[in-house]
């Protein structure tokens, strides 16, 4: 299994679409970041390269071909957003061992912090041609 995958709290909706091969984290595109008191929390929306070998049919039948995670990071304990641009390709890093670390460091996007736990709050799809 993905570290990433051990990190979170709710690792299922991830493994219900990509069942034994979940997805590495390598040129996911960050869509979002938003920032909140309440936790604090931080809700990191990103779009993974890697679409699954058996998608649900819905998504076959529509056509859909990018899959969109949004994962809240919950009880921030540091962050630092140092970079971050309309490009924001990246690898991604999730990690548990007391904490959650979570970093990235691309061309477009630099990006690190400590949590107390990695939470899935959705996992979608979407057709490339129509984002």
């Amino acid at each position: 299994m993905l570290e990433w995958i051990a990190a979170l709290s709710n690792p299922q909706p991830v493994l219900a679409v990509y069942g034994d091969t979940a997805p590495a984290l390598d040129g996911v595109r960050i869509e979002e970041l938003c920032l909140s008191t309440n936790g604090p929390t931080l809700r990191l929306r990103f779009d993974l390269a890697e679409f699954p070998i058996n998608p649900p049919v819905k998504w076959r039948r529509d056509g859909l071909d990018v899959v969109q995670v949004e994962i809240s990071f919950g009880g921030v304990r540091a962050i630092s957003i140092d970079k971050f641009s309309v490009d924001s390709v990246c690898n991604l890093k999730i990690r548990k061992d007391r904490l959650v670390t979570f970093s990235s460091e691309s061309d477009s996007v630099k990006l690190q912090g400590v949590a107390e736990t990695a939470t899935i709050l959705r996992v979608s799809a979407y057709a490339m041609g129509c984002a």
